[in-house]
This record gives structure tokens, sequence and C-alpha cells, in this order.
């Protein structure tokens, strides 16, 4: 089985291949940079849309599935939340939707956000390192590395892969 991930991040790259490897047995993952099409920090709806087009554009005849993860800020109710969102596409074209887990922005975060900072540039100045979006990410150092960005994002994965796990009931 050949998959294809919609990024060069090393955190999706590894979790896709966790996850895939542990549900598929024996999977060749392969990365493709594109263009998301949204902003670098989506809003909302723009999350969503983002992973969609991550997984269209890097598919092609030579993967069973693309994958596509857009990491955003959703808001619900009077709150936000950071989370990642994930877009499956096997190569009949059927696409499956799921997320990670969601965490609230804290309100100094989401100042700087909304400046127009993304947010792995934020905690990059917050805590003072380089790339922690390509390491532990926020979801990281909010929880003291209990959960890392790449177990998040292999949440996500799973949540994404029910479609083609159960078809039977989505068809």
């Amino acid at each position: 089985m050949k998959v294809v991930v919609a990024s060069k991040n090393p955190v999706k790259i590894n979790a896709v291949k966790e996850v895939f490897s542990e549900i598929f047995g024996d999977v060749e993952v392969y990365s493709k940079e594109v263009d998301s099409g949204v902003p670098n920090q989506p809003f909302n709806e723009e999350t969503i849309k983002g992973a969609i087009n991550r997984a269209e554009k890097a598919m092609d005849k030579d993967f069973d599935f693309s994958v596509g993860i857009e990491g955003g800020i959703i808001k619900l109710g009077d709150k936000y939340y950071n989370l990642g969102f994930i877009a499956i596409l096997d190569k009949n074209g059927n696409l499956c939707t799921g997320t990670s887990g969601w965490f609230e922005c804290p309100e100094k975060v989401l100042k700087e956000i909304k400046k127009g900072k993304e947010l792995g540039q934020v905690m990059d100045e917050f805590i003072g390192e380089k790339d922690v979006k390509k390491k532990q990410g926020a979801i990281g150092v909010f929880t003291k590395g209990k959960v890392t960005r790449k177990e998040l994002y292999k949440h996500g994965i799973y949540m994404a892969l029910c479609r083609f796990l159960n078809k039977e009931v989505f068809e």
C-alpha cells in the first residue's frame, strides 16, 4: 500500500506512518508539499477546507490513499480551540474526515494569532525554541509533554479512517 501525506512536516508524516502501519501492515509513506489554499493559520471552516484541499492536491494514480492534515482554530461558544482536521482520500475518490482532540487556546496565544501569526510561530516565541510545530507542538508544551502533536494527530487519523474500516456502515 502506498500513502502520500500532503506535507513535509515530520510530525504529520510519522503520525500517518504509525497509524497506517498499525492498521494495514506493510505501508510505504511518501510526502508532498502542497498549498492548502487557506491562510497559514486557518480558523473555523478554513481548517476543514485546508485538510481536504491538501488531500486532493497530493493524490495521484500512484497512491492508494492521500492524507491532508490541517492544524487550525475553531470557535465554539465563547472559546477558541486548537485541533487538527484530517481528510483521507482513497484512490476511488472516497473521502472521509475526522479531527484530533480539541484543546483550549490560551487567550495570550490567541491574541498573537489574531495579529496574523501562526500558532507554531507564537509557540516558538513563547518558549524560546525553534520549530515547535515539528516536534512536540503546542499541545506538548501545554501538557508538559504528556501529549505530543504526533499523538494528537494519530487520534484524528484513526477517526478519519472510520469510513474505510467500516464501509458497510458508510455506504
